[in-house]
């Protein structure tokens, strides 16, 4: 096993539901890869895996390996919170802050990251509002509520903000 994902008998739970059921896949490093499937078979509950959202969801739990670049994302000692800055998502709703600025909404994480510097901030938040195909749709409106935009200009939001922190990877559960 090298660099990449490699899931090995992942199986998930919602109390005493078992709704994943010993799911195997590799994914190789730099792929775009795609989950297809029908409405409630599991894709949403695998990818959260992957990122350990699911066990935020109370009485959910999660057995098997989840490995990114030979490093087991499950073993005692790892920080749940340090895979998800490593681990981006993107949800099907899109979720920005809705107290925050479009500006503030991208800078958020950053910021988190210890970025304080004006002129990097507003770098970075351009360099993801561009990758998020939404820089020349908002560069005039920056301080404008993130929740004013339209439902697809704040998913692209919702993807600047996850861009803006350089994950080694991004998940998009339908966005």
């Amino acid at each position: 096993m090298g660099d990449g994902i490699y899931v090995k008998g992942l199986k998930a739970w919602f109390g005493d539901s078992l709704v994943l059921k010993g799911v195997d896949l590799t994914v190789a490093p730099n792929a775009v890869t795609a989950i297809i499937g029908p409405s409630g078979c599991g894709k949403s509950t695998f990818i959260r895996c992957i990122n350990r959202m699911h066990e935020t969801v109370p009485g959910a739990r999660v057995d098997g390996q989840v490995l990114l670049n030979s490093e087991d994302l499950y073993a005692p000692g790892v920080d749940p919170v340090q895979v998800r800055r490593r681990i981006g998502m993107v949800f099907q709703k899109p979720n920005p802050f809705p107290t925050m600025s479009v500006f503030d909404n991208v800078a958020a994480g950053l910021r988190l990251a210890g970025l304080r510097r004006k002129s990097r901030l507003q770098e970075e938040v351009e360099r993801a509002l561009r990758h998020a195909a939404l820089w020349d749709e908002v560069k005039n409106d920056l301080d404008k509520s993130g929740v004013s935009l339209s439902g697809g200009q704040q998913q692209r939001l919702c993807i600047a903000r996850a861009l803006a922190v350089d994950p080694q990877i991004l998940l998009m559960d339908e966005p």
